[in-house]
């Protein structure tokens, strides 16, 4: 391969393994937004249903006298396709077992929720557990005496999935096109970089085989005119000295 052949190849891959290295970035950064704003959607919902809790318990209702959670927890599911069920539990210090108070689910009413759910309810937090192709986003609800239950709202992975695959497609489309554009970059800046660094060469190739280019400075080109010059000396040299021979070889 020649030296230009080899220069293109390297400037084109450092210049693709950089677009490559962007364009990962990009799409790990984009997965972090969207992981973010699901989260802070979710969380927004969590609060909202944290309040209303929270406010009918002050008046001094139990959890289980609080109907309109019902209600409310399937009017916020039903406005969002990624939610797949909504569940207030209590959880009584004194409990041995939290059981579902209020769900979308109905069926799941009554019945104990999972021990993960209710492991990190001490903190005033909003903690997530991830699942098989969803992931449970829970928080805690206090009431005069303290921790009083939790709400776990359950957010399908699909959506978010699709989200980033054709997040993934687009990216991948638009990075091969400007890859096309990158490697006629690097071939431009390639040939004009040999042209630069080689021109020296050239110069002092042309020097050598008698050119007259002018010529400044000290450098190679210098060098080359010098050397031509003493060529071009020592040939007259030689000449003379031939004729110098033959005119002694006629005298003789």
């Amino acid at each position: 391969m020649t030296f230009i052949g080899r220069l293109i190849l390297i400037v084109s891959a450092a210049l693709l393994a950089t677009l490559l290295l962007v364009a990962a970035g990009a799409f790990v950064a984009s997965e972090r937004v969207t992981a973010n704003i699901e989260r802070a959607r979710v969380s927004h919902m969590l609060g909202s249903l944290r309040a209303a809790t929270e406010a009918n318990l002050s008046i001094g209702l139990a959890l289980d006298q609080i109907s309109s959670l019902q209600a409310r927890i399937e009017r916020e599911n039903a406005a969002d396709a990624a939610i797949i069920a909504i569940d207030i539990f209590n959880a009584q210090e004194r409990s041995v077992s939290r059981k579902s108070i209020y769900s979308t689910d109905r069926g799941s009413i009554g019945e104990n929720v999972p021990w993960a759910w209710t492991e990190r309810l001490a903190n005033n937090t909003i903690w997530s557990v991830p699942g098989h192709g969803e992931t449970v986003y829970i928080t805690r609800f206090d009431n005069d005496l303290g921790l009083a239950g939790g709400i776990a709202i359950t957010v399908s992975d699909s959506a978010r999935d699709v989200r980033n695959e054709r997040l993934l497609q687009d990216l991948a489309w638009h990075t091969g096109l400007i890859a096309l554009g990158t490697i006629a970059v690097g071939i431009v800046l390639s040939l004009i970089f040999s042209h630069m660094i080689t021109r020296p060469f050239r110069i002092a190739t042309a020097l050598l085989k008698g050119s007259e280019i002018p010529v400044s400075g000290e450098g190679m080109e210098h060098l080359a005119q010098q050397t031509r010059r003493n060529w071009d000396r020592m040939d007259v040299r030689l000449d003379t000295g031939l004729k110098q021979l033959e005119a002694l070889d006629d005298a003789q």
